[in-house]
């Protein structure tokens, strides 16, 4: 019984250390799965935190610079070398990782500065790092380059094409800008089966500081043309491929542009507008809408919408000969001859007794086809030939009479009095001056060929609207009456003008609809109304109603500005 007894004790201590091994064994099976399951979501989380960082910084830098775009005192108080407002435009990269862009000097060609850093300094934001510490890099297409110093002028708008693809996981075309987050070197040896254009043997950031393929992966340059770059993108970063990138495309850049181009228009362009009906009576006549590439901007008689007659053509507004010459009753005309004159200068001789004041009524032709002005002592070249003059000279004693009569399509009628003191005189009148360009500098590259009138007090000048072309998108439609040879009211027949989607929709008169992008994608746009204005607007020309932007802007982007009343 004895041994039966311990060998049941023996055989129990022997199950209880079988149990304690087990159970230890299990514990550690656990403990291990508890650390490798803690050590994975440790890993998963401090990469997905520095995604995150690294996201963040570069959603900052899209941020910032979509801002650039469209902000007029960054561009002129960041930007060195530059004085000019240009909607749309961004700044060229860092090319000397000093935070400022290089985009500079008379040498500048069309591979210069168009990949580098972000320049930070210039965009007035932090020192943005990715979450490996290296700063962000940069790529522009060159012709959304801010204009600066003797770079070649870019013309940007809303049909300004971007010129960057990126390829991969995640494609876009026609790409206006890219920042990349370079990441930590892949090695100064980069594994055997790495690969691809320009990626390079290496990513040496001490020995190649300035070059982009020791930071940036698997991008290649159209090297015939020295301006279409191609980057990828990559799902996962790995062994071969670790940037992270964000584009900015055409749309991101005019969501934000065109409003500010909107308001640019009526601070700067609707007081030409004011300034022409004050001289005038009526508002000139807008031009036929055909190709905005190829159209003369000429004001058709009889048309209430279309573009802006912009065309400075000295030759396109003339005088109707010969004039009427009348007298005071303090003297009397004895011969009137105008025989000299032809369709572009009024040339008359007029003898008279006694010391009248002569009256001249013409009739300047085509004065409502294009922005010219009425008459002014200081504009026009008026010579007056004959001894003596009383008062002298005899110019300053020219009068301007009040606002002409408007007589019929495209014709107005203006009258000028000059009191003289001997006979005879010649009188030489040349026509009313197109109104001169406005007082900015812009480089003579550009088309400075349209825009016409001197700068209103009011404005600050079309410098900016004619040099990148936005009057191809900017519509123009007047109510009838307020049109030469109309009544000069809006009334139920021909009626005013009704734009939807304002607080105060009926009885304008006149507005100025900026077209925007091209809403399908197509580049270049069609030469047809319907690649240009929207919903009301696009039946507007027969039905006088209109309408503003309001809900998507994918269905209609159009905005109004409202010029009178």
């Amino acid at each position: 019984m004895k041994h039966c007894h311990a060998r049941r004790v023996r055989s129990a201590a022997r199950n209880r250390g079988f149990a304690l091994i087990a159970f230890l064994m299990l514990v550690v099976l656990v403990s291990a799965y508890v650390i490798a399951d803690q050590l994975t979501r440790t890993n998963s989380e401090l990469a997905k935190f520095r995604e995150d960082r690294t996201m963040t910084a570069l959603r900052q830098a899209k941020a910032a610079l979509i801002a650039y775009a469209a902000s007029e005192e960054w561009q002129l108080y960041k930007t060195s070398g530059t004085s000019y407002f240009q909607p749309g435009a961004l700044p060229c990269p860092d090319k000397d990782d000093d935070g400022d862009a290089n985009c500079i000097g008379a040498g500048i060609t069309p591979t210069s500065s168009i990949i580098g850093r972000l320049p930070w300094k210039t965009l007035g934001i932090d020192d943005l790092r990715d979450s490996s510490g290296e700063r962000l890099w940069y790529a522009l297409s060159w012709n959304f380059r801010k204009l600066q110093g003797g770079a070649p002028p870019t013309i940007i708008n809303s049909d300004t094409p971007g010129q960057l693809t990126v390829t991969g996981s995640a494609p876009a075309t026609r790409v206006v800008a890219i920042v990349f987050a370079p990441g930590a070197p892949l090695g100064l040896r980069l594994p055997p089966q790495c690969s691809g254009p320009l990626s390079g043997p290496s990513q040496d950031r001490v020995a190649g500081h300035e070059t982009a393929a020791n930071y940036l992966e698997n991008f290649d340059l159209d090297v015939g043309v020295g301006v279409y770059y191609t980057f990828a993108t990559s799902a996962q970063s790995g062994d071969c491929f670790n940037d992270r990138l964000i584009v900015i495309t055409q749309a991101d850049i005019m969501a934000a542009v065109e409003p500010v181009v909107a308001a640019r228009i009526e601070r700067d362009i609707k007081p030409y507008l004011d300034t022409y009906v004050a001289h005038w009576g009526r508002y000139p006549f807008p031009v036929l809408f055909g190709d905005p590439a190829t159209s003369d901007y000429k004001g058709v008689a009889g048309q209430v919408s279309g573009l802006m007659p912009l065309t400075a053509d000295s030759t396109f507004v003339t005088w109707q000969n010969p004039p009427v010459v009348s007298d005071s009753p303090s003297g009397s005309i004895t011969s009137q001859d105008c025989a000299a004159s032809s369709i572009t200068l009024i040339d008359c001789t007029v003898a008279y007794n006694g010391t009248p004041t002569l009256d001249f009524s013409l009739a300047a032709d085509n004065a409502g086809m294009a922005f010219v002005r009425k008459h002014f002592i200081s504009d026009l070249a008026i010579t007056v030939s004959g001894s003596p003059l009383l008062p002298a000279p005899s110019l300053s004693s020219v009068n301007n009479l009040p606002p002409p009569v408007n007589i019929g399509k495209g014709t107005v009628l203006l009258s000028l009095s000059m009191p003289l003191s001997a006979a005879p005189v010649r009188i030489q009148i040349p026509p009313p001056p197109l109104q001169p360009p406005p007082p900015i500098v812009v480089p003579t590259s550009w088309d400075n060929t349209m825009m016409t009138l001197a700068t209103p007090s009011s404005a600050a000048g079309a410098g900016w609207f004619i040099a990148n072309q936005w009057y191809k998108q900017l519509f123009y439609a007047v109510a009838p009456d307020l049109l030469p040879g109309g009544g000069g009211n809006c009334i139920a027949t021909p009626p005013c003008l009704t734009v939807n989607n304002l607080a105060s929709p009926n009885n304008k008169r006149v507005i100025l609809v900026l077209a925007g992008r091209e809403l399908n994608g197509l580049a270049p746009r069609p030469a047809n109304l319907q690649n240009y204005l929207e919903g009301a607007n696009f039946t507007a020309g027969t039905t006088f109603v209109y309408e503003h932007r309001a809900g998507a802007p994918t269905a209609i982007n159009d905005r109004v500005v409202v010029v009178a009343p």
